[in-house]
């Protein structure tokens, strides 16, 4: 078939933007049709590209497309901040049995061409990544941070992990734990209930120097009793990493969905 369109399918979301060093605009979308796992489903990890800064967009690049025996989420586009032929895309697909690799797509031609989708990261049975996110370092070496969950006896693990690679993209390392992840989610402070509050996944961002910065929601600060934001930060491309901190000022109040930036 020809081009894909957001309108092949019933419904889209987790919508995720990046601007390329040559304003080239990328955006990205999970598209669905049906729910999850059941007959007749369809999903897929949507690209489409303007290069007038957003007023105008192509027909969507189709990156993967699955059916009920997969399903495809929490994606994030990265336009190479150096190289405007590059722009990489990640997201985690996940079985009917909770097993969720870190799945990985790259442009090395400005968006004329995807390279086929291909797992990076696989974290084995009982376990999957979420919040998949690559940030470019000031060399040019590519990072992807994710929320690896294992279901255990005693219930769910998170680890916040990174990933490197020196070739953008084409060769991934092995992953590198950055820190717990300890966040129990907000709730509405007058009805005492959960909120959809992004809990299970992070911010990234990079800086000078070939540092990386992390932040997230984390119950730690308050010995479980509620969500705060924690920050660390890499000085070395994602190798070794500080301590978490929190960075919220009112421990006694609830943080929710955080977002990191870097000044030069």
């Amino acid at each position: 078939g020809g081009p894909a369109k957001c309108g092949d399918y019933d419904r889209s979301t987790d919508p995720w933007v990046s601007f390329g060093p040559d304003g080239t605009a990328w955006a990205m979308s999970l598209s669905t049709t049906v729910a999850s796992f059941t007959e007749g489903s369809a999903n897929a990890m949507l690209v489409s590209r303007s290069a007038d800064g957003g007023r105008t967009w192509g027909n969507a690049a189709t990156l993967i497309a699955d059916s009920a025996l997969n399903f495809n989420d929490k994606n994030a586009i990265t336009a190479d901040p150096l190289d405007a032929r590059f722009a990489y895309a990640v997201w985690d697909r996940l079985d009917a049995q909770g097993r969720g690799p870190a799945y990985f797509a790259r442009t090395v031609d400005g968006g004329a061409s995807w390279e086929a989708a291909r797992s990076i990261y696989d974290p084995g049975p009982g376990a999957q990544t979420i919040g998949n996110l690559v940030v470019v370092l000031s060399d040019g070496t590519l990072v992807n941070l994710a929320n690896r969950l294992v279901e255990g006896a005693g219930g769910r693990v998170a680890t916040i992990v990174a990933l490197r690679s020196a070739d953008r993209g084409a060769t991934w390392s092995a992953p590198v734990t950055v820190s717990s992840h300890l966040a129990i989610g907000a709730r509405d402070p007058e009805t005492g209930l959960p909120i959809r509050d992004g809990a299970i996944v992070l911010s990234a961002a990079a800086g000078p120097g070939g540092s990386v910065h992390v932040a997230w929601q984390d119950s730690r600060f308050s010995g479980g009793a509620r969500d705060g934001i924690a920050y660390t930060r890499s000085l070395d491309g994602g190798l070794t990493w500080s301590g978490p901190v929190r960075v919220n000022p009112d421990p006694a109040v609830t943080a929710f969905t955080a977002n990191v930036h870097v000044l030069a």
